[in-house]
């Protein structure tokens, strides 16, 4: 069996940031990085010469081959032509792990690592790894906009819209309006390959001053605004912001 203990990484990138969920007995700090990922193997080798009595592959969890090595060298054939991965991964001759670069969207998914050892003639398992990789990339800071009229007295109708842009994976809204908890109307998602863009809305009753927040959160990132309007009751003037 594998090693199962699960700890985390995370990583900044131009794109947003990365994190990989490690299925291993060891705990792997935060780091950072560019615009590439190194995902982390069960085994090392005392040194590059030694990968000639072993066999390492990566692959996905669709067992799609994303980086093999037998008896020291490529495996010729063993990444298809058109793969995604092809000409964006490279890995470390020693300690067998997986360098992608650039990371991308889809690169989304659980990876495992298998390591045979040549022994009397056969390949004998030695050890396996799975990593999770997730990718995240940040959503903007939202933007509250509400078209309340200024000559608005008593109780007024009042659309609230909150919207952000550019971010990775799928959203989920939240608020709180003068401390209590409320639900904001989004619209579908788009894609799950490519960056989200998501706009909230929430129909509210101005019978008093509105003190709401607006909160964008997605994977263990959250990014929020906050917004006020003043109910301007007969005879009064509306403070400034």
């Amino acid at each position: 069996k594998g090693d199962t203990a699960r700890q985390g990484n995370h990583c900044r990138t131009g794109l947003g940031c990365f994190r990989t969920d490690l299925f291993f007995s060891f705990f792997s700090p935060l780091y950072k990085c560019v615009d590439s990922v190194i995902l982390p193997c069960c085994h090392a080798l005392p040194s590059p010469e030694s990968l000639q009595k072993y066999r390492v592959y990566w692959q996905t969890k669709t067992l799609e081959v994303v980086k093999a090595y037998s008896a020291g060298e490529p495996v010729p054939g063993s990444v298809p032509v058109d793969s995604k991965y092809m000409n964006r991964t490279k890995m470390d001759l020693q300690n067998l792990t997986l360098l992608i670069f650039p990371v991308e969207l889809s690169d989304n998914d659980t990876y495992k690592c298998v390591v045979q050892e040549l022994e009397k003639g056969a390949y004998k398992r030695a050890c396996d790894m799975t990593v999770v990789l997730v990718v995240v990339a940040d959503f903007s800071k939202p933007v509250i906009s509400a078209d309340v009229p200024e000559d608005a007295c008593g109780s007024t109708e009042v659309m609230v819209n909150c919207s952000s842009h550019g971010g990775f994976p799928k959203p989920r809204v939240s608020g709180v309006l003068n401390n209590m908890s409320v639900d904001w109307e989004t619209k579908p998602p788009g894609s799950k390959n490519s960056l989200y863009n998501v706009t909230a809305t929430l129909q509210l009753n101005l019978t008093e001053d509105i003190f709401l927040t607006c909160t964008i959160e997605y994977d263990d990132f959250k990014v929020a605004s906050k917004y006020t309007a003043w109910n301007r009751r007969e005879g009064e003037k509306i403070p400034a912001k």
